[in-house]
């Protein structure tokens, strides 16, 4: 399947912090090809969609793959806006010239490199999700290290950690 809409929009946090993707509206199954190409002009999520699939209309699992490193800036940024005051129409040319959404200030090297691994323009180039979760669970117990709490507004965010009670 290949779900083509994945956006921290589409995932419900559940009990003991289990994640589920929903909405399989644009989903396609794909079982027999491993491609699905877009035949109909319409619209998109563009902030989330691959560069293949705007460009070209053809999507993989790697096309998730890429939007799911813009979910993962939606995560650490805590919400923040993909591609933020950028005009959605003006993605795709950004794209094609290199651009990629800089790193977030307390967002540690090592987590934005698998953003960037991510969003290479080579579908081939991008991990799978199983490297994915396995470079993220291996970096899940240096989690202090990695998101740098102290640069958000300490009003509105702190380590559940550091809570006095």
């Amino acid at each position: 399947i290949i779900h083509r809409d994945l956006a921290a929009r589409n995932v419900l946090v559940g009990q003991k912090e289990t994640c589920k993707v929903t909405d399989f509206g644009m989903a396609r199954d794909v079982q027999q090809e491993n491609i699905y190409e877009r035949k109909t002009k319409g619209r998109l999520p563009v902030k989330w969609t691959a560069y293949e699939a705007l460009m070209y209309g053809k999507y993989t699992t790697k096309s998730d793959v890429w939007s799911y490193g813009v979910l993962l800036y939606e995560i650490f940024t805590i919400g923040g806006s993909p591609y933020p005051r950028m005009d959605g129409r003006k993605i795709a040319n950004l794209l094609q010239d290199g651009y990629r959404m800089p790193k977030p200030q307390h967002v540690d090297e090592e987590l934005y490199q698998i953003m960037m691994k991510c969003w290479k323009n080579d579908p081939d180039a991008r991990p799978t999700f199983t490297e994915l979760k396995n470079q993220l669970k291996d970096m899940e117990t240096l989690h202090k290290k990695l998101i740098n709490m102290t640069m958000y507004d300490k009003q509105l965010y702190a380590n559940v950690e550091d809570l006095i009670v």
